[in-house]
């Protein structure tokens, strides 16, 4: 990355997610497509990547949270960033981030869902959605797509 800060990683990133495609995946699979490709994107970046990595606890709910991933520079110079990835509107997961941010993190959400988000986004955390269609089966299961220059 040649910019430095929170919004030169999430454009970054969208970039890179634009870049990428997949059709007819079930929800495990598409959380699981997600969390490698901004491993890869990382280490393409010059990052170590952590995943589920505990944050002190939030002195607010008491809570242990787990960051589905944490990024180190190889270089030792700047800062942590810390990701969160979800289908859902999870409050958790924008606190945990929160805090993230406070401990000096550059904080990402990477939200799957066509739906917006009802919660209001701090200023220290940039949002990344990804715009996954849903459709169901005629067994009723549930599978997701996304199309290339379908994250913003």
């Amino acid at each position: 990355m040649t910019e430095s800060g929170l919004d030169a990683a999430a454009r970054s990133l969208r970039a890179w997610l634009n870049q990428k495609q997949f059709t007819d995946l079930p929800a495990a699979q598409v959380t699981a497509f997600f969390t490698d490709s901004v491993a890869d994107w990382a280490t393409g970046h010059g990052y170590d990547v952590r995943r589920e990595v505990p944050l002190p606890p939030a002195t607010r709910q008491q809570r242990i949270g787990h960051l589905d991933l944490q990024l180190r520079h190889r270089s030792g110079r700047g800062r942590l960033i810390s990701i969160e990835v979800d289908r859902g509107t999870k409050r958790w997961s924008l606190e945990k981030l929160a805090q993230a941010a406070e401990l000096g993190h550059l904080a990402l959400w990477l939200r799957w869902s066509p739906d917006l988000v009802a919660l209001p986004i701090p200023p220290t955390v940039r949002l990344i959605r990804a715009h996954v269609l849903r459709r169901t089966t005629l067994t009723r299961a549930k599978r997701h797509s996304l199309q290339p220059d379908n994250c913003g």
